[in-house]
């Protein structure tokens, strides 16, 4: 549970976890939002009370996070609050850095590098129509 990193686009999260030669172990995410960074494994987080760990993967039950996301939403003039009810909070716990994801869902893969390589140009390429 130590080296890992993201790469995001607007629509997809891939958290990296482990390589073997050309092939990577990846968690992709279809998300809202994410934070990544703190905190570590040695201070604490609020939901460590809810039986949050110091390491592993977790689903957060009853997210005040999604809740938030939904009352700033409710805003807005075509709000539904249905859309949130499919959301789902995720946590991954890792020595340095924390990883949480409010998305739909989440897909275990291993992909080659040389796909993470053409989706990350596919992405920069739209910055070039832009």
């Amino acid at each position: 549970m130590y080296s890992n990193f993201v790469i995001s686009s607007q629509q997809k999260l891939y958290l990296i976890l482990a390589r073997k030669e050309n092939d990577l172990d990846v968690i992709e995410f279809d998300f809202s939002i994410y934070k990544y960074g703190y905190p570590n494994d040695e201070v604490g987080h609020p939901l460590m009370k809810y039986g949050l760990g110091f390491y592993g993967f977790y689903e957060v039950e009853n997210s005040k996070w999604i809740e938030e996301l939904r009352l700033n939403n409710s805003y807005h003039s075509s709000h539904m609050d249905s859309i949130y009810d499919k959301k789902q909070h995720f946590i991954a716990k890792f020595k340095d850095v924390t990883l949480e994801v409010i998305s739909y869902g989440y897909e275990l893969k291993t992909i080659t590098q040389n796909y993470l390589i053409a989706e990350t140009m596919k992405e920069m390429n739209i910055l070039d129509n832009d």
